[in-house]
């Protein structure tokens, strides 16, 4: 296979403030990315919208830090990490109190994800990953 032949899945990143106004910023740009009528769109648009409010409000990143995203589509699969600053308190993690008026975030992120995972790295950045299968 030549490089011309090879397609690169599209891909995206962005660095968003970590404010609660940027949930919804990440939310557009996946839609841009996905496209009318994909057919991963809903289950991730939601995903992205729970992993960035976690960013925003319960890592360093909140205040006005920064929290990046990538997204890759790939042809079975819809791949996304958002990173933060991490936070000394806790992880992400599930919860599953069906009585809890928030904190089910990390639920979803089980339930409709393929996969996921956490990857701490150098400096104190966090990235949670997780794929759509479709």
């Amino acid at each position: 296979m030549t490089l011309e032949q090879r397609t690169v899945p599209p891909r995206s990143t962005v660095t968003l403030l970590g404010v609660p106004e940027s949930v919804s910023v990440a939310r557009r740009r996946v839609r841009e990315l996905l496209g009318e009528g994909h057919p991963a769109s809903d289950d991730v648009v939601l995903l992205v919208s729970e992993v960035v409010t976690n960013s925003v409000v319960h890592s360093g990143s909140g205040g006005g830090g920064r929290v990046a995203m990538t997204v890759a589509v790939g042809s079975g699969a819809v791949f996304v990490e958002v990173s933060d600053a991490g936070s000394g308190v806790s992880a992400p993690h599930v919860r599953n109190d069906p009585a809890a008026e928030n904190g089910r975030g990390m639920f979803l992120v089980d339930l409709l994800a393929a996969r996921w995972g956490i990857r701490d790295d150098c400096g104190g950045v966090r990235t949670l990953w997780f794929e759509v299968s479709f």
